[in-house]
């Protein structure tokens, strides 16, 4: 009777740390002048993000029109910097500048805008579905039963 009412504290302590033990590596989002990505305290780049939501095919297609409204965003808004860039740099080495083109390139730039909000937001909802699935799976309940025989105490661990 000594055994059994020791082995039982120590099933229920056993039975905490193996909850305790459930892995969580959910990505978080911080907002500020741009949306930052972050994994245990490292900043992602969109490739790593990408990798990371490999695992669950919805956050993962997300992620791949995430990644295609970044491509052509970051093409308009190349673009569109160049055109500025080149007139303001010849007013300041003190030549003649075209502004046409600077604001033809801050056209650009403002076609690019709607590019890059799509992809914070299909970036993010792909981060909320991977987190999502995470909790799903790392829930998993352990299921203590324990039997007496006549000269015996089992349990019985399902998982």
């Amino acid at each position: 009777m000594k055994k059994t009412t020791l082995l039982l504290p120590l099933l229920l302590l056993f039975q905490q740390l193996l909850f305790a033990q459930v892995p969580q590596d959910t990505i978080t989002i911080k907002k500020g002048f741009g949306t930052v990505f972050m994994h245990k305290g490292k900043r992602l780049t969109t490739r790593q993000l990408s990798d990371r939501v490999k695992e669950n095919p919805e956050a993962f297609k997300l992620m791949s029109k995430a990644k295609s409204n970044q491509a052509i965003g970051s093409v308009f808004g190349f673009a569109g910097g160049f055109l500025v860039g080149w007139p303001l740099g010849t007013a300041i080495g003190g030549g003649d500048p075209n502004w046409t083109l600077a604001a033809v390139g801050a056209g650009l730039i403002g076609v690019s805008i709607p590019f890059n909000a799509a992809y914070n937001k299909h970036a993010t909802n792909a981060v909320h579905i991977y987190n999502e699935g995470l909790r799903k799976t790392s829930s998993r309940k352990v299921q203590f039963n324990m039997g007496v025989s006549y000269n015996r105490v089992g349990l019985k661990m399902n998982f």
